[in-house]
């Protein structure tokens, strides 16, 4: 059995785990890890292919002290959603206001480095899709993984 290594610090959650077997566990395996350095030459993006797909994304988070990346899909197709509108909000007990915003590209991914520690809201929007979860702790060391599957309204 091939166990997939940790990504950038943090466990691949379960469902990597077993859906990853073999030939497919170590060509994961050794993506994340290339995502996870900074000796990575680039992936190229490849668009993912229907539902269920895979998505590679090229590295991100080299040389940070932490990063929060994060995928939007559509809940009801599981099709990436691009330019969808991320909000991050920290909370005031953690320190003076910050607000950060970003949008998430054509594979529906969106990238955050060195955010000021602290307890954040997280709301992200796509025409009339919404969602919004509080509690998100940033600016620790390592890389965070965010997977948002955004409801129909």
């Amino acid at each position: 059995m091939t166990t997939i290594p940790r990504a950038c610090g943090r466990s691949v959650g379960p469902a990597a785990r077993t859906a990853g077997r073999g030939r497919l566990a170590a060509l994961l395996g050794a993506l994340v890890l290339s995502a996870c350095t900074n000796h990575a030459a680039p992936m190229a993006s490849v668009p993912p292919s229907g539902r269920g797909g895979v998505t590679f994304i090229a590295p991100r988070c080299a040389e940070v002290r932490s990063c929060l990346v994060g995928q939007v899909t559509a809940a009801d197709t599981s099709a990436p959603l691009s330019r969808a509108a991320v909000f991050l909000e920290r909370d005031d007990r953690d320190g003076p206001g910050v607000r950060i915003l970003t949008l998430t590209d054509e594979q529906g991914v969106f990238t955050v480095v060195d955010a000021p520690t602290g307890r954040y809201r997280l709301a992200i929007y796509k025409d009339a899709r919404r969602l919004e979860a509080r509690g998100l702790k940033l600016g620790e060391p390592g890389t965070t993984l965010v997977p948002v599957r955004l409801p129909a309204s």
